[in-house]
């Protein structure tokens, strides 16, 4: 279990090399950098990091959350996302100074969530999406948006340490079964 807060889920199902998760809703700050898949993530957790620890309408510094997502919206366009802390909502949560961070509401949902060891580089994504994606279809499960790929471990972790996770959103009722 990590040592950082992060979005509240259960587990409903577990597949064979994946489990569905219901995730309540939670905020989160968002920023979109252009570049490669290896290359962006510099960048966008500067702006993130900057954000949380100060560089806010209230000099406020927060803490550290997880997972810290990607998401490719066009080719060589990612979206960052840092969860917010359970302790602030829409009201009490300071704005971003910076204009290229915006602060959302991820609504409640399923996903189906694939996890892998190492560092989250795009030949590691990319095959644990492939697998994950090819083990929803054999189960008849329906996709219903982008994968994310989301980093739980920093830099200095050792790779072999290192929880990282493919999510993707799904359709679910609590009648189906992975």
């Amino acid at each position: 279990m990590s040592r950082y807060e992060q979005p509240d889920y259960s587990v409903v199902a577990t597949g064979s090399i994946f489990e569905v998760r219901r995730y309540e809703t939670y905020l989160a700050a968002e920023t979109t950098v252009q570049g490669d898949f290896d290359s962006v993530g510099n960048n966008a957790f500067r702006r993130l990091a900057g954000f949380i620890f100060g560089r806010n309408s209230e000099g406020q510094k927060m803490n550290m959350t997880v997972p810290v997502t990607r998401e490719e919206t066009a080719p060589d366009t990612y979206r960052y996302r840092f969860v917010m802390e359970k302790a602030y909502s829409e009201e009490n949560l300071p704005r971003p100074v910076d204009p290229s961070i915006g602060l959302v509401r991820i609504p409640a949902g399923y996903y189906a969530a694939s996890r892998y060891r190492g560092r989250s580089n795009e030949s590691q994504y990319r095959r644990v999406e492939t697998a994950l994606l090819q083990a929803l279809r054999r189960d008849g499960i329906e996709k219903i948006g982008t994968a994310v790929n989301a980093v739980y471990d920093g830099p200095m972790t050792p790779p072999m340490l290192r929880r990282n996770e493919v999510l993707v959103p799904v359709a679910w009722s609590e009648g189906n079964s992975a």
